[in-house]
C-alpha cells in the first residue's frame, strides 16, 4: 500500500464516520496527528509507516472500524470509541476475561472501579484483578505508540492505596 493510499483511506474514514478522533495533517501531507478528543491522547502518524489500512466490521462490533498495520508490526484501530488496541499482558500475566481490544475509555472505567473496590472491605482480590487489567491496557497502549505517563501515575496511586489497605500482592 502506498503512502497516498494509506492517507486517502484514513482521512476518508475519519471524514465519513462519527468518531471522537480529530486529524490535523501536516502541510507536506506526509504525516498527520490524530487526536482523541475524550482522552486527549494523540498519535503522530507518518503515512509511509503504514503497511496496510483496512476497514472492518465483526459480529461483536458491527460499527465499521479502520485497522492500521504499521511497517514495524504494531496495530491499532480507529473506531467509534476512538483509538482501540490490544492489551499487552507481559507485566500483568494472562487475564482470560480481558477482551481482545481496549480503549482509553476502558482505562477510566477500570480505574474508577478499582478505586471504589479499594475502599471496600474484602474486595481486594477484585481490585487486584481490575488493576492487572488496567496494567495490561496501559502496556498495550504503550506498545501501540501512545505516551502513557499519566496513566502510569494513576496506577501507581491505586497500587499504593491497595497496599495501604493490606491488599496483598499483585500475584494472583
Amino acid at each position: 500500500m502506498t503512502p497516498a493510499e494509506s492517507r486517502a483511506r484514513v482521512l476518508g474514514f475519519l471524514r465519513a464516520r462519527r468518531t471522537p478522533l480529530a486529524v490535523v495533517e501536516d502541510e507536506d501531507e506526509r504525516s498527520a496527528r490524530l487526536l482523541e478528543t475524550g482522552s486527549g491522547k494523540a498519535l503522530s502518524l507518518r503515512w509511509e509507516a503504514l503497511a496496510h489500512v483496512e476497514e472492518r466490521t465483526t459480529r461483536e462490533h458491527p460499527q465499521p472500524y479502520l485497522v492500521l498495520v504499521f511497517q514495524d508490526g504494531r496495530q491499532l484501530a480507529l473506531a467509534d470509541v476512538g483509538f482501540a488496541f490490544a492489551p499487552a499482558t507481559h507485566n500483568s500475566g494472562a487475564l482470560p476475561e480481558l477482551p481482545q481490544t481496549l480503549c482509553f475509555r476502558d482505562f477510566a472505567t477500570l480505574t474508577q472501579g478499582v478505586s471504589a473496590l479499594v475502599g471496600q472491605e474484602g474486595r481486594a482480590p477484585e481490585a487486584v484483578r481490575g488493576l492487572l487489567a488496567a496494567i495490561a491496557l496501559v502496556d498495550g497502549a504503550r506498545a501501540s505508540g501512545f505516551e502513557v505517563g499519566n496513566e502510569e501515575r494513576i496506577l501507581e496511586g491505586l497500587l499504593a492505596r491497595l497496599e495501604e489497605r493490606g491488599g496483598g500482592s499483585l500475584a494472583t
